[in-house]
């Protein structure tokens, strides 16, 4: 049984809902991603899955044996959105349980350019990060890293229902309002009861700020998008949040203005980078921001898909310029 208290009247409303957090390993700086399970009578819905790993199946099936669950009570997998971590073992857990996965089509449209088993491509990302100077000599290493994610994402999920924004979703009984939350992903979906309680995602988190890429195949200024989005969740009425990286929160308003003042200060960086000197590629102003950091391929990827997002930002507000250079898009002023 959950219970949520209104603040206001201090009235408190009983739904006869359980939800439990399942923490699954990850081989990231993240070093964990937060699913969620939520139970009704002997009905369960899954919120985001893990990667296909066999610790995360290890924690599964170790999980649903403490509970005393079956693997067919599971009546929907929820997906948030593409990322290798939220999508990567729907496959599975549809395979142990018969549930439809629930996920927008413009996500899946990203998995099938990135990892379908025979038309996906992942050099793409190289080739796009090729264009605003990326090394040369360090391509392999990005579609190396991009490929080595089709090991824990397959299999792919083979019944699956596309989910729209502004739909009404069942969740644990409850009916839920599907918003599109984009800017870290294109299609980022979160979901919101009427109590407030909301299913965020990646999209606002406790304690780190999810990173804006720009990718291709996506938004061509997701940090603007972002942005708006913070906006556009600051007007729901949330109460409490259930994040996929860190723990349950409350105070939303406060979360978000610390998330956009991040991005500001970011910004305003990355101008003073610009302005005061001639003419650089996404690589040499990433380099420099993140010069403090020893960072491994996969936090290289994140950090100069981020660089480049602020970059695109500044780039379409008319604050800076870009040329077409022999190595790659150059940054000036």
């Amino acid at each position: 049984m959950w219970k949520h208290s209104s603040g206001k009247k201090k009235q408190v409303v009983t739904y006869m809902y359980n939800i439990f957090a399942v923490s699954l390993p990850l081989p990231f700086s993240l070093k964990q991603i937060t699913a969620y399970v939520v139970e009704v009578g002997d009905k369960l819905t899954i919120i985001d899955t893990g990667l296909h790993t066999k610790q995360t199946s290890d924690t599964w099936q170790r999980f649903f044996h403490e509970k005393g669950w079956q693997w067919k009570q599971v009546e929907k997998i929820i997906v948030t959105h593409y990322h290798p971590d939220h999508y990567g073992f729907a496959g599975k857990l549809q395979e142990w349980s018969g549930a439809s996965v629930y996920i927008s089509k413009r996500e899946y449209d990203q998995i099938q350019a990135f990892w379908n088993p025979t038309s996906g491509n992942p050099s793409e990302v190289a080739t796009f990060f090729a264009s605003y100077g990326f090394p040369s000599d360090r391509l392999h290493e990005i579609t190396e890293h991009m490929e080595g994610f089709r090991a824990v994402i397959e299999p792919h999920p083979s019944v699956l229902k596309w989910l729209d924004e502004d739909e009404r979703l069942a969740i644990g009984g409850e009916s839920y309002q599907v918003i599109h939350t984009p800017g870290h992903s294109p299609g980022h979906l979160s979901f919101l009861h009427s109590s407030g309680t909301f299913f965020g995602g990646d999209v606002v988190l406790p304690s780190v700020t999810p990173n804006i890429p720009l990718m291709p195949y996506s938004d061509p200024n997701p940090l603007a998008t972002f942005l708006s989005t913070l906006d556009k969740i600051k007007s729901l009425d949330i109460e409490m949040v259930y994040p996929a990286h860190g723990d349950v929160f409350y105070s939303v308003e406060q979360r978000i203005k610390e998330i956009k003042d991040h991005h500001g200060r970011r910004l305003e960086k990355i101008k003073a980078m610009v302005q005061g000197n001639s003419a650089q590629t996404g690589f040499q102003i990433c380099e420099q921001l993140f010069s403090n950091r020893k960072l491994d391929i996969h936090n290289l990827r994140f950090a100069f898909s981020e660089t480049l997002a602020h970059l695109e930002y500044l780039r379409l507000r008319g604050e800076i310029k870009r040329q077409f250079h022999e190595h790659g898009y150059q940054y000036f002023v």
